[in-house]
């Protein structure tokens, strides 16, 4: 359609619209990693932290001079384990951001020295009850365990090059909407 100045008066507008969305973090059971050398050592760990504990706490006249340490020690090793081998058999450690695979491994670590120093509290107290000496046994048994596991670990660290953080699963939903507005000049 033409103006009086002969022109055409007329546009188009155009509009589009995209949208992308990622989804979010999957929870996929991932029962084969209990039959991996990393899950057995875990289930291991669970086994042996709550023995330490049910060892330590028989004879309640050692609290004081070392027993709630190691109360303190097996039990948070106990429900830490669970933790990461829930994260482990659920797949969520990996797609959680953050560095996981050295906060893991410096777990391993600091929990490796807390039960070693468990084992020589019970080891010096053994000769106070037999609970204590089973104790020590224990806690050392747990402390080699630890500490192979935290072979594993370092191990696993150094084979990804030091990489430590995991791209996370977040969930990012956008919407881009383009207008393109097409205009003649009018005279």
């Amino acid at each position: 359609m033409a103006d009086e100045s002969g022109m055409p008066s007329t546009y188009e507008t155009k509009t589009t619209t995209t949208s992308s969305s990622s989804s979010g973090p999957r929870i996929n059971v991932n029962v084969d990693y209990i039959k991996t050398i990393p899950g057995i050592l875990k289930i291991v760990e669970i086994v042996l932290s709550l023995i330490t504990f049910i060892c330590g706490v028989i004879w309640p006249w050692w609290q004081a001079q070392g027993g709630a340490w190691n109360g303190f020690v097996s039990m948070t090793s106990f429900i830490c384990c669970i933790v990461w081998l829930l994260l482990h058999v659920s797949s969520l450690i990996s797609q959680l951001p953050g560095p996981w695979m050295l906060i893991e491994f410096i777990y391993y670590c600091v929990f490796t020295l807390f039960f070693l120093i468990c084992g020589i509290v019970a080891a010096v107290r053994g000769h106070w009850h037999s609970s204590i000496g089973a104790t020590a046994f224990f806690a050392f048994a747990t402390t080699a365990v630890y500490a192979v596991d935290t072979f594993f670990q370092f191990r696993n660290w150094r084979a990804n090059g030091g990489l430590t953080t995991s791209s996370g699963g977040g969930t990012s939903t956008g919407t881009t909407t383009v207008t393109t507005t097409e205009t003649t000049q009018q005279y």
